[in-house]
């Protein structure tokens, strides 16, 4: 499907009748995804993005990306297969987390990350800001999150990466949010015409008890949730705010959570975590 728009305009600004009218002329495309990401492609004037499907029940999928094949194929392949349970905005889907406009740190109650430095093959960086980089990925990257629920139990995140401290991160947080309501409408009348096309022919293995099952025979159901916080990125003051236990008390489960599974540091943890996964 081709589609034409006319130059972008600043993306502070909201979207013009003619990349509205770009959208809603999507629906009913045999090509749904692909044609939506030539339109977000254009729209954005060349952003790096992915469309992830998430479901409940199933690890999620990349329905389409910019560019296409992207240039972290290692980075992609590898969140797709393992790091997207610790994902902040994989975990909030899961959570029943509203459908909106995000940024990774608006899932924190305090916006911060205690992340220690580790060699395993997660990337612990503390420019990043979950604190930790999958493999491959892009360094140095802010992302710009749209989650759109969908009738299904499922959900699409728009993510797009743009220079971490950039104004090109803010303003494309302000287009998004100008833009959402449209882009859900689309999206809601395209799953009633044509549901297939918002679905994955192929999506990687459930990890997700794995999850939720680490450090079930050692941790007592308290010190798992910790545990949890923890591998999603979550600081020690964070976690006592998310649940609602004194700082002193987060730090005494910390130490219970290394000493149980024989470990001494953060990074062992995520070790451990990973060889769970596997």
């Amino acid at each position: 499907m081709k589609h034409t728009l006319t130059p972008c305009p600043p993306l502070d600004k909201p979207p013009t009748p003619v990349q509205i009218a770009a959208l809603i002329q999507l629906i009913g495309s045999a090509n749904f995804t692909r044609d939506l990401a030539g339109v977000l492609r254009d729209l954005f004037n060349c952003q790096s993005f992915h469309i992830f499907l998430y479901r409940k029940a199933q690890g999620p999928a990349a329905l389409a990306n910019h560019p296409d094949p992207p240039t972290h194929a290692r980075g992609l392949q590898n969140y797709l297969n393992y790091t997207h349970v610790i994902n902040p905005a994989y975990r909030a889907f899961q959570q029943g987390h509203p459908p909106g406009v995000y940024m990774i740190s608006d899932f924190y109650p305090n916006g911060s990350v205690d992340i220690d430095q580790p060699q395993i093959d997660v990337h612990f960086e503390d420019s990043e800001p979950i604190g930790y980089r999958t493999p491959g990925w892009p360094k140095n990257m802010a992302e710009v999150i749209v989650l759109v629920a969908l009738p299904n139990d499922t959900a699409l995140d728009f993510s797009f990466l743009t220079p971490l401290g950039s104004a090109r991160t803010i303003d494309c947080h302000r287009m998004m949010t100008h833009l959402y309501p449209v882009l859900d409408a689309v999206l809601q009348r395209q799953f009633a015409l044509n549901p297939s096309s918002l679905e994955a022919e192929h999506i990687p293995a459930d990890q997700e008890d794995r999850f939720h099952d680490f450090g079930a025979y050692t941790l007592t159901a308290r010190e798992r949730g910790v545990a949890q916080l923890i591998l999603i990125g979550h600081s020690s003051q964070s976690i006592s705010l998310n649940l609602g236990i004194s700082l002193p008390t987060v730090k005494t489960h910390r130490r219970n959570i290394y000493c149980k599974l024989q470990i001494s540091s953060q990074a062992e943890l995520f070790s451990l975590f990973l060889l769970h996964l596997h």
